[in-house]
């Protein structure tokens, strides 16, 4: 039977990676068919060129490359010139970038095809009519060049998650993807990322998921998501679940009985998921005491904004005394949120960054022990709302795929966000691990540091950091000491 490559692309420099569940998962149906699979992640294997040639000399039938915006498009381009070099195989691209800007995509001279949106049952029918030399052209949920023209066909209906394969894991060592950290008891933990569910039914103006999943939200039946679990764990010992999934609370009901079928099942371990402030909003004390017994030690919530003005603009469909609400709900039952917040937005003023850290205090009056990581950068994405709007205040899309591959999306570089804008997102992103540290129970130069930050805080004291270098001093003479130390 022919083979098929699929490949990962670096997304950036960081030893932290999660599974590559999306070429696993579009992988499961073309080996039960019968076809042999090779995936190599470029993230995790240093010698991933020398590999990639040797599978070249055996003539693979195509190499899938899974293409996120940025970064990724940069090395998803080295290997589509090398595959065209080295091979006859077709080049197809699938993942975000080629779904939500397919045209530009293809106009790529190293590309072949790409696979939009979900691609479990698009590629094992492309792959099918490549075995069979059949033409492709009325493959579903593709896009594809003909003489020079590039044709973009109907797409594919969402699929039934209940319905996937087994997920196969032999593909991979699963090992290499194991964050160990620490467990809230203190014991060492072992972390893997999971996926439960796609899509989102909400209309955020800065998000793809509109476009990409068209509102639309699917999710696995608690039974098998919890056998996904319990496999993981006999399997891999894992101590501890991300949940990556869009939106893993927006069937309540599911998230109730996979909670009741852990407790029942005897697994014991620890739950991380992303979460909306107005689905805990509407959890009640039972529904909380539930969640946190089965394992959910933090949420992260995207807050984004607290200027109400703003929230209306980015369709945030929230309000700030929920926030505060949600904010309440997760103290009283120690869960630990993390409250992650955005700037950048074309029309905001700095008036409505202040209102976002006044938000971020009282956050932290009300739970000193939240988290709020740093600003988030807004930038435009195809096929948001904001990506026209970004347009008409003078944004300059990239033209092409290698523009987009050097976009560096934690760079401010949108034209509306002048050099006041910018210090004060800087020194906001900087100051915000410090605020209301006097509360804690820390040596006293971190309490008054901590005194010294809300001081700023409550009179928006943000342009000028001159501490910065003070502190920076202090980390660095701190690392000597300890490295002399040991």
């Amino acid at each position: 039977m022919p083979k098929i490559i699929l490949f990962f692309p670096i997304i950036k420099d960081d030893k932290n990676h999660f599974l590559p569940l999306g070429l696993l998962l579009i992988a499961a149906p073309l080996i039960k068919r019968g076809y042999l699979v090779k995936i190599i992640d470029q993230r995790i294997e240093p010698d991933w060129k020398k590999k990639l040639l040797n599978e070249l000399k055996q003539e693979p039938l195509l190499v899938g490359i899974s293409v996120l915006t940025s970064k990724p498009i940069l090395y998803g381009l080295e290997v589509s010139k090398l595959v065209k070099q080295n091979s006859k195989a077709k080049v197809v691209w699938g993942g975000f970038h080629p779904s939500l800007s397919p045209k530009q995509t293809l106009e790529n001279e190293f590309i072949d095809i790409i696979v939009i949106r979900e691609g479990d049952e698009t590629l094992l029918e492309l792959v099918d009519r490549l075995a069979k030399g059949q033409s492709y052209d009325d493959v579903l949920g593709i896009g594809y060049k003909k003489k020079g023209k590039i044709y973009i066909n109907p797409q594919r209906d969402f699929i039934d998650l209940d319905n996937q394969l087994a997920i196969p894991y032999h593909l991979i060592d699963v090992e290499k993807y194991i964050q160990l950290r620490s467990f809230s008891t203190g014991d060492p933990g072992r972390d893997l990322v999971l996926y439960t569910s796609r899509g989102c039914p909400f209309r955020c103006a800065f998000c793809y998921n509109k476009e990409l999943n068209q509102q639309r939200w699917r999710g696995q039946s608690a039974e098998i998501v919890v056998s996904e679990i319990k496999k993981l764990v006999n399997n891999y010992q894992i101590t501890s679940f991300n949940f990556e999934d869009d939106e893993f609370f927006t069937d309540l009901k599911r998230v109730k009985k996979i909670c009741q079928l852990l407790l029942l099942e005897n697994i014991k371990v620890e739950l991380v998921s992303a979460c909306r402030i107005d689905y805990v909003c509407r959890m009640d004390d039972n529904f909380l005491k539930l969640i946190r017994k089965s394992g959910f030690r933090t949420m992260q919530l995207g807050v984004e904004s607290g200027s109400p003005e703003m929230l209306k603009i980015i369709k945030k469909d929230i309000t700030i005394e929920q926030v505060l609400e949600a904010v309440a709900k997760l103290k009283k039952f120690n869960i630990e949120g993390k409250y992650c917040f955005m700037s950048g937005f074309p029309g905001e003023t700095i008036e409505d960054m202040y209102k976002t850290t006044d938000l971020m205090r009282e956050i932290k009056k009300i739970n000193p022990y939240s988290r709020i990581p740093a600003w988030r950068i807004f930038t435009p994405f195809p096929g948001t709302d904001l990506y026209q709007a970004s347009i008409e205040n003078g944004w300059l899309p990239p033209q092409n795929l290698e523009e987009w591959a050097n976009y560096d999306f934690d760079t401010i570089k949108m034209p509306w966000i002048d050099r006041k804008k910018e210090k004060i997102i800087e020194n906001v992103s900087y100051l915000v691990k410090f605020l209301r540290l006097q509360d804690k129970p820390l040596p006293w130069p971190h309490r008054i540091l901590g005194i010294w930050v809300d001081f700023r805080w409550r009179n928006h004291f943000f342009y000028f950091l001159p501490e910065k270098y003070f502190v920076d001093i202090v980390k660095y003479f701190r690392k000597v000491i300890l490295k002399n130390k040991s």
